[in-house]
């Protein structure tokens, strides 16, 4: 570890725009963990990412690095384990990228019984964040973003509902329904955050970063139709109907590089101010998901900060 690095934890970060978002802060002189579920994967990114820093700071005065380290956000104990290797590692944390998810799909659940698409992309980077918040407040000038999506703005939540979605049976799941609740619980927890633990040191994010045409697009699809889409996706892509990996990193990188800093407790879509669902504005709703969320996670030991 170079002590004059700064450090940015990227969640899911072995392709996709989390790769690039690992890619543009390496080469700005970032140590970047690419914290991820494969460890195959993840290391052959980390090799790759470690190459293109090596060739591009050949003297190693601003060079880059990358780090691989094992988690699974539908695991709380694999969270936990997570942030002991960190530990003995780094003593601040000057980013962190809630990126990895999941998108539609089967119904699933995480190893502690929840909903997986809101196990993952909520309840397990709230639990990363919850572990990982004495590092952020180690830092200076920390930042903490949620990788979100537009599909939050056709989002519905009730009050006292959460409870009830993050351990809804197979029987009343609907994939999209489920994917677009999580990205508003993302967007509930930015807004609230900013207000609970908002200051000059830390500040939060949620950001849509386009339509990318990734693997976590295309992967809900049936084999065929995947068969048959990635070629258009290409196509879509070159003529500027999808986002490039490239520029969906530069969107969820904007506000850590950000300087002067943006304004925390905000919605980006693709590089601009955005405003989210109402319901995310909601401070009964968000007092109603906060509370519930913590209630939850206090059962498996994961107090809030």
């Amino acid at each position: 570890m170079n002590g004059t690095r700064k450090i940015c934890v990227i969640t899911g970060a072995n392709k996709g725009i989390g790769y690039e978002a690992a890619l543009t802060l390496g080469l700005m002189g970032w140590e970047v963990v690419l914290a991820c579920r494969s460890f195959a994967r993840g290391n052959q990114a980390v090799m790759a990412l470690n190459s293109v820093f090596r060739q591009t700071d050949p003297g190693g005065k601003n060079q880059g690095l990358a780090v691989f380290m094992e988690l699974d956000l539908a695991s709380f104990a694999s969270v936990d384990n997570f942030v002991v290797g960190f530990k003995k590692r780094y003593h601040a944390c000057d980013a962190l990228i809630c990126n990895a998810g999941q998108m539609g799909g089967p119904y699933a659940q995480t190893a502690e019984g929840f909903e997986r698409q809101v196990g993952v992309n909520y309840l397990g980077h709230v639990a990363l964040f919850a572990r990982l918040y004495p590092f952020l407040k180690g830092s200076p000038d920390a930042r903490v973003v949620q990788v979100s999506s537009r599909a939050h703005e056709r989002a519905t939540l009730a009050e006292g509902e959460f409870p009830r979605i993050a351990r809804q049976p197979e029987d009343t799941y609907n994939p999209w329904k489920a994917y677009a609740q999580s990205k508003l619980l993302q967007v509930l927890f930015t807004l609230k955050a900013q207000e609970v633990y908002g200051s000059d040191t830390v500040r939060f994010y949620a950001v849509h970063p386009g339509v990318v045409a990734t693997d976590l697009l295309l992967s809900p699809l049936p084999g065929l139709a995947r068969t048959i889409l990635r070629p258009l996706a290409r196509v879509f892509t070159a003529v500027g109907l999808l986002q490039t990996p490239k520029q969906g990193g530069d969107a969820i990188t904007h506000p850590v590089l950000a300087s002067p800093p943006l304004p925390g407790g905000t919605y980006w879509a693709e590089g601009s101010p955005r405003e989210p669902n109402p319901l995310a504005r909601s401070k009964t709703l968000q007092d109603d998901v906060w509370n519930h969320t913590w209630n939850l996670l206090e059962a498996f030991r994961i107090q809030a900060p």
